[in-house]
């Protein structure tokens, strides 16, 4: 029983801390505010319920009250809790409301750090919040307290004779009231002042203008929530420090079909590249109960999926063994994700085929004699018969040890699919398995995927495609997420 309260960052997955992505993946129970990236909850475990109680533009889900209240109730329960909030959890994100409301009921709780968007917002802009000679300070202000009232916490007088930096938080309905009291209070018109939206994402987009132009500027440009607002001489700096990043696949939408604990990486890796990544998980990896194979009596070992290594391989170690029991066994694999994977057990495969498909197995291995070798290929159940197939011909004997099977997601739906599908111009499928859950949940409407660029990770998954009526518009040479982000690339040059 412990409640963790969680800075997940500004916006960008990837900014989420290394500790903080570790205690999401092991809480039972996910509670979490607006703006959180889809990423970062999907780092949850399987089974982890999540809970939104998220506040946006004035409109609570859940009053404070009730989200102390569920927090308490779901302690007291025995439940780990992970409490997401944007940016810093204590920076105008409630922390130390809700550490102070566990303290009380004794509950233990821990608050980890965040990357704030007071700071990481300015930084993605070009502003450096403290610059020796412009800012020697920062102050960190709400925009949620009217600039019209005379009562309040804020002193704007005393911020109007400010000669650092002033960040202003949650203002993009305020920026106007914010400079005009600004100015009442004695700050100069010609004050700079930068307006950023969607901070650190590739959605990003920011303005550089003076304090008595803020307001005009933030209706030109349709400034929105989430937006931040700078103030200071600091911000003259954007214009040498701000470089546009290169981001080729600007402007590109993608849906990502692939299962949820392997979507975060390649959503991350499409968001580094400017497309704006969308997860809708068609696959889920239900792990199959099977008997603790003897390793001993096997010759070779021959792994197929990044998904069979953990799950063989915590079998094989509960009963005491480790990466020794392998000494002298041929190990083999498909491609580099697998071959990660195996690694990360202590074991560094003999092989690795050149084609990441079972043809490229045969492939690597046709050279090597497998006359009465006995051959243990952990595997899914469904996969394709033609390795186990090709090394039985070669004279193997071939054990397949079916240890998970690919299965729809629970709560998933027709229209929450469709849903997604209408925010994308580009749909992504990276197995057979993600192609054939689509056509149960459209069933005969399957076809109006065909209004999207249609991407296939590999031969495999094209011919799947091709099958249901989807042939695919490109597939990818090399049949990783790179090889599908070059692909994109190509297609966009």
């Amino acid at each position: 029983m412990k409640v963790y309260l969680i800075g997940a960052g500004p916006g960008d997955p990837e900014l989420i801390t290394v500790k903080a992505a570790r205690i999401v993946g092991q809480c039972e129970v996910i509670i979490y505010d607006d703006l959180i990236p889809l990423e970062v909850l999907l780092l949850a475990k399987p089974g982890a319920e999540k809970i939104y109680v998220g506040k946006r533009a004035g409109m609570d889900n859940l009053q404070q009250p009730e989200i102390n209240n569920l927090l308490l109730e779901l302690a007291r329960k025995g439940h780990s809790i992970a409490r997401l909030k944007g940016g810093d959890p204590c920076v105008f994100g409630r922390g130390g409301e809700e550490a102070l409301f566990l303290a009380e009921h004794q509950i233990p709780f821990e608050i980890i750090p965040g990357i704030t968007s007071a700071i990481a917002g300015p930084i993605s802009a070009g502003i450096p919040p403290t610059h020796r000679g412009l800012a020697a300070s920062l102050k960190i202000v709400t925009a949620h307290e009217d600039p019209a009232k005379e009562a309040g916490f804020l002193d704007w007088h005393l911020l109007a004779q400010e000669n650092g930096t002033l960040v202003f938080l949650m203002g993009a309905t305020r920026i106007g009231a914010i400079a005009a009291r600004l100015m009442q209070e004695g700050m100069d018109g010609m004050t700079p002042c930068a307006l950023v939206q969607d901070a650190t994402l590739s959605s990003q987009r920011h303005v550089a203008t003076t304090l008595k132009d803020a307001a005009d500027v933030a209706q030109e440009h349709q400034i929105a929530s989430p937006c931040i607002m700078v103030v200071g001489k600091a911000v003259e700096l954007s214009r040498t420090l701000y470089t546009k990043p290169d981001l080729p696949l600007a402007g590109t939408t993608v849906l990502i079909t692939r299962p949820s604990h392997l979507a975060f990486r390649t959503a991350s890796l499409f968001s580094a590249q400017g497309a704006r990544a969308y997860l809708y998980p068609l696959v889920e990896i239900t792990p199959l109960p099977y008997e603790t194979p003897d390793i001993t009596c096997y010759d070779l070992f021959v792994f197929t999926s990044q998904n069979a290594v953990p799950l063989f391989f915590e079998k094989i170690f509960a009963n005491g063994l480790d990466a020794r029991a392998f000494a002298g066994k041929g190990i083999y694999c498909i491609g580099p994700k697998t071959r990660d994977a195996l690694k990360y057990y202590g074991i560094m495969p003999d092989g690795m085929a050149q084609e990441f498909r079972a043809e490229g197995i045969v492939d690597m291995l046709k050279s090597r004699d497998l006359s009465n070798k006995r051959v243990c290929l952990p595997r899914a159940r469904g996969a394709r018969p033609y390795l186990a197939q090709a090394l039985t011909n070669r004279g193997a004997r071939v054990d397949e040890i079916l240890v998970y099977e690919t299965t729809l997601p629970q709560n998933t739906d027709k229209q929450g699919f469709m849903a997604m599908v209408d925010k994308v111009d580009t749909i992504v499928f990276t197995s057979p398995s993600g192609v054939k859950n689509a056509q149960k949940l459209l069933e005969e409407d399957i076809g109006l995927l065909k209004e999207k660029r249609l991407v296939a990770i590999g031969p495999v998954t094209a011919e799947a495609m091709t099958k249901l009526g989807l042939p695919p518009h490109l597939t990818a040479r090399e049949y990783t997420d790179a090889g599908i982000i070059a692909l994109l690339k190509g297609a966009k040059a």
